[in-house]
């Protein structure tokens, strides 16, 4: 009996040929889903107030704004403070730079909507690097912030196999605000291209 027949008429046969065809099918999704994950990809996120600004400068500007209402929470007194894409975006750099030995993003760029954030950039994966770009809002009335999805989008991977490399964006971000301790509660206000962030001592 030849390899085909045996196949057709033996029920162990049907099976393990039925195996053999799904172990096929998976091997061959995973490596289509690893190939679209780590080409192209989606662009950066559409800032809400112009053009992003990475430099020392808008960083330092971050530091010094959240210096005031830190000092201001500290002394017992609500504060508020505005930020800009361009503030948030350059410090979240230099926070990465500063922090390389544990991080796996880079590139980060964060634009503000009507109620929504937007970030984009690479996350380490695997291999090498995917890009991707989140939408959510943030969470900043405990110890550390917390980040909550409404979508993700990574590589060039469907919507609907996207579910292992969600995890890797969403474990990678959420290390990098783990590391970050909240003095206060903070009641954040977004808007196209800036948040303004209410403190509570």
């Amino acid at each position: 009996m030849g390899l085909f027949a045996f196949f057709i008429r033996s029920p162990i046969g049907m099976i393990l040929g039925l195996f053999s065809t799904l172990l096929t099918l998976f091997v061959l999704l995973v490596l289509v889903t690893g190939v679209l994950a780590y080409t192209g990809g989606p662009g950066e996120c559409t800032p809400g107030g112009g053009a992003i600004e990475i430099s020392d400068a808008q960083a330092t500007s971050f530091d010094q704004k959240w210096d005031q209402i830190d000092a201001s929470l500290g002394g017992g007194s609500p504060a508020t403070v505005t930020l800009t894409e361009s503030e948030i975006s350059s410090r979240a750099e230099r926070y990465i730079n500063d922090h390389s030995g544990g991080a796996d993003i880079s590139d980060v760029r964060v634009c503000l909507h009507e109620g929504k954030g937007e970030v984009s950039g690479k996350a380490d994966a695997f291999l090498g690097s995917v890009k991707f770009k989140v939408s959510g809002t943030a969470d900043l009335t405990g110890d550390h912030p917390r980040a909550e999805f409404d979508d993700i989008e990574v590589g060039n991977v469907p919507g609907t196999v996207i579910a292992p490399f969600e995890n890797i964006v969403e474990d990678a971000i959420q290390q990098l605000l783990d590391d970050i301790t909240l003095k206060h509660s903070y009641a954040p206000a977004l808007s196209e291209g800036q948040v303004e962030i209410q403190g509570t001592p």
